[in-house]
């Protein structure tokens, strides 16, 4: 029974030991994922039923990216000029695009047809 005990101690020892110089020695680790994300031209929330900014322009090239800030799922259907779909966004949840080409890309949440939204998209300089 006291051997029990002393092997018990001893493995928490060590894995305390372990934790607290990991947890010592941690450091931000930066992955290329991270490092190769676009940035970002403008940001939509939607909050409230509504796109808070509904009409944005941006240079071709750029990207947008619309965080859910509301209580209830959204998603996002462009028409023209290119058929594009989000997917559904959860609340606390976003969705990055970016734009290759210029143009009117008009938009709306399926869900709640009355919200409604246009990315401008200027050709870059």
């Amino acid at each position: 029974m006291k051997r029990r005990i002393l092997l018990l101690l001893a493995a928490l020892l060590v894995v305390g030991t372990i934790a607290f110089a990991s947890t010592a020695c941690s450091s931000k680790t930066t992955t290329a994922s991270e490092e190769d994300a676009p940035a970002i031209a403008m940001t939509v929330h939607v909050k409230d039923g509504e796109f808070d900014q509904r009409d944005i322009e941006i240079e071709a090239g750029g990207t947008v990216m619309w965080i859910n800030d509301d209580v209830s799922d959204h998603d996002l259907q462009f028409l023209a000029p290119n058929k594009l779909y989000s997917g559904v966004i959860k609340p606390e949840k976003a969705w990055v695009h970016t734009f290759a080409a210029a143009g009117n890309y008009d938009y709306y949440c399926d869900f709640h047809n009355t919200m409604k939204g246009v990315v401008v998209v200027r050709p870059a300089p």
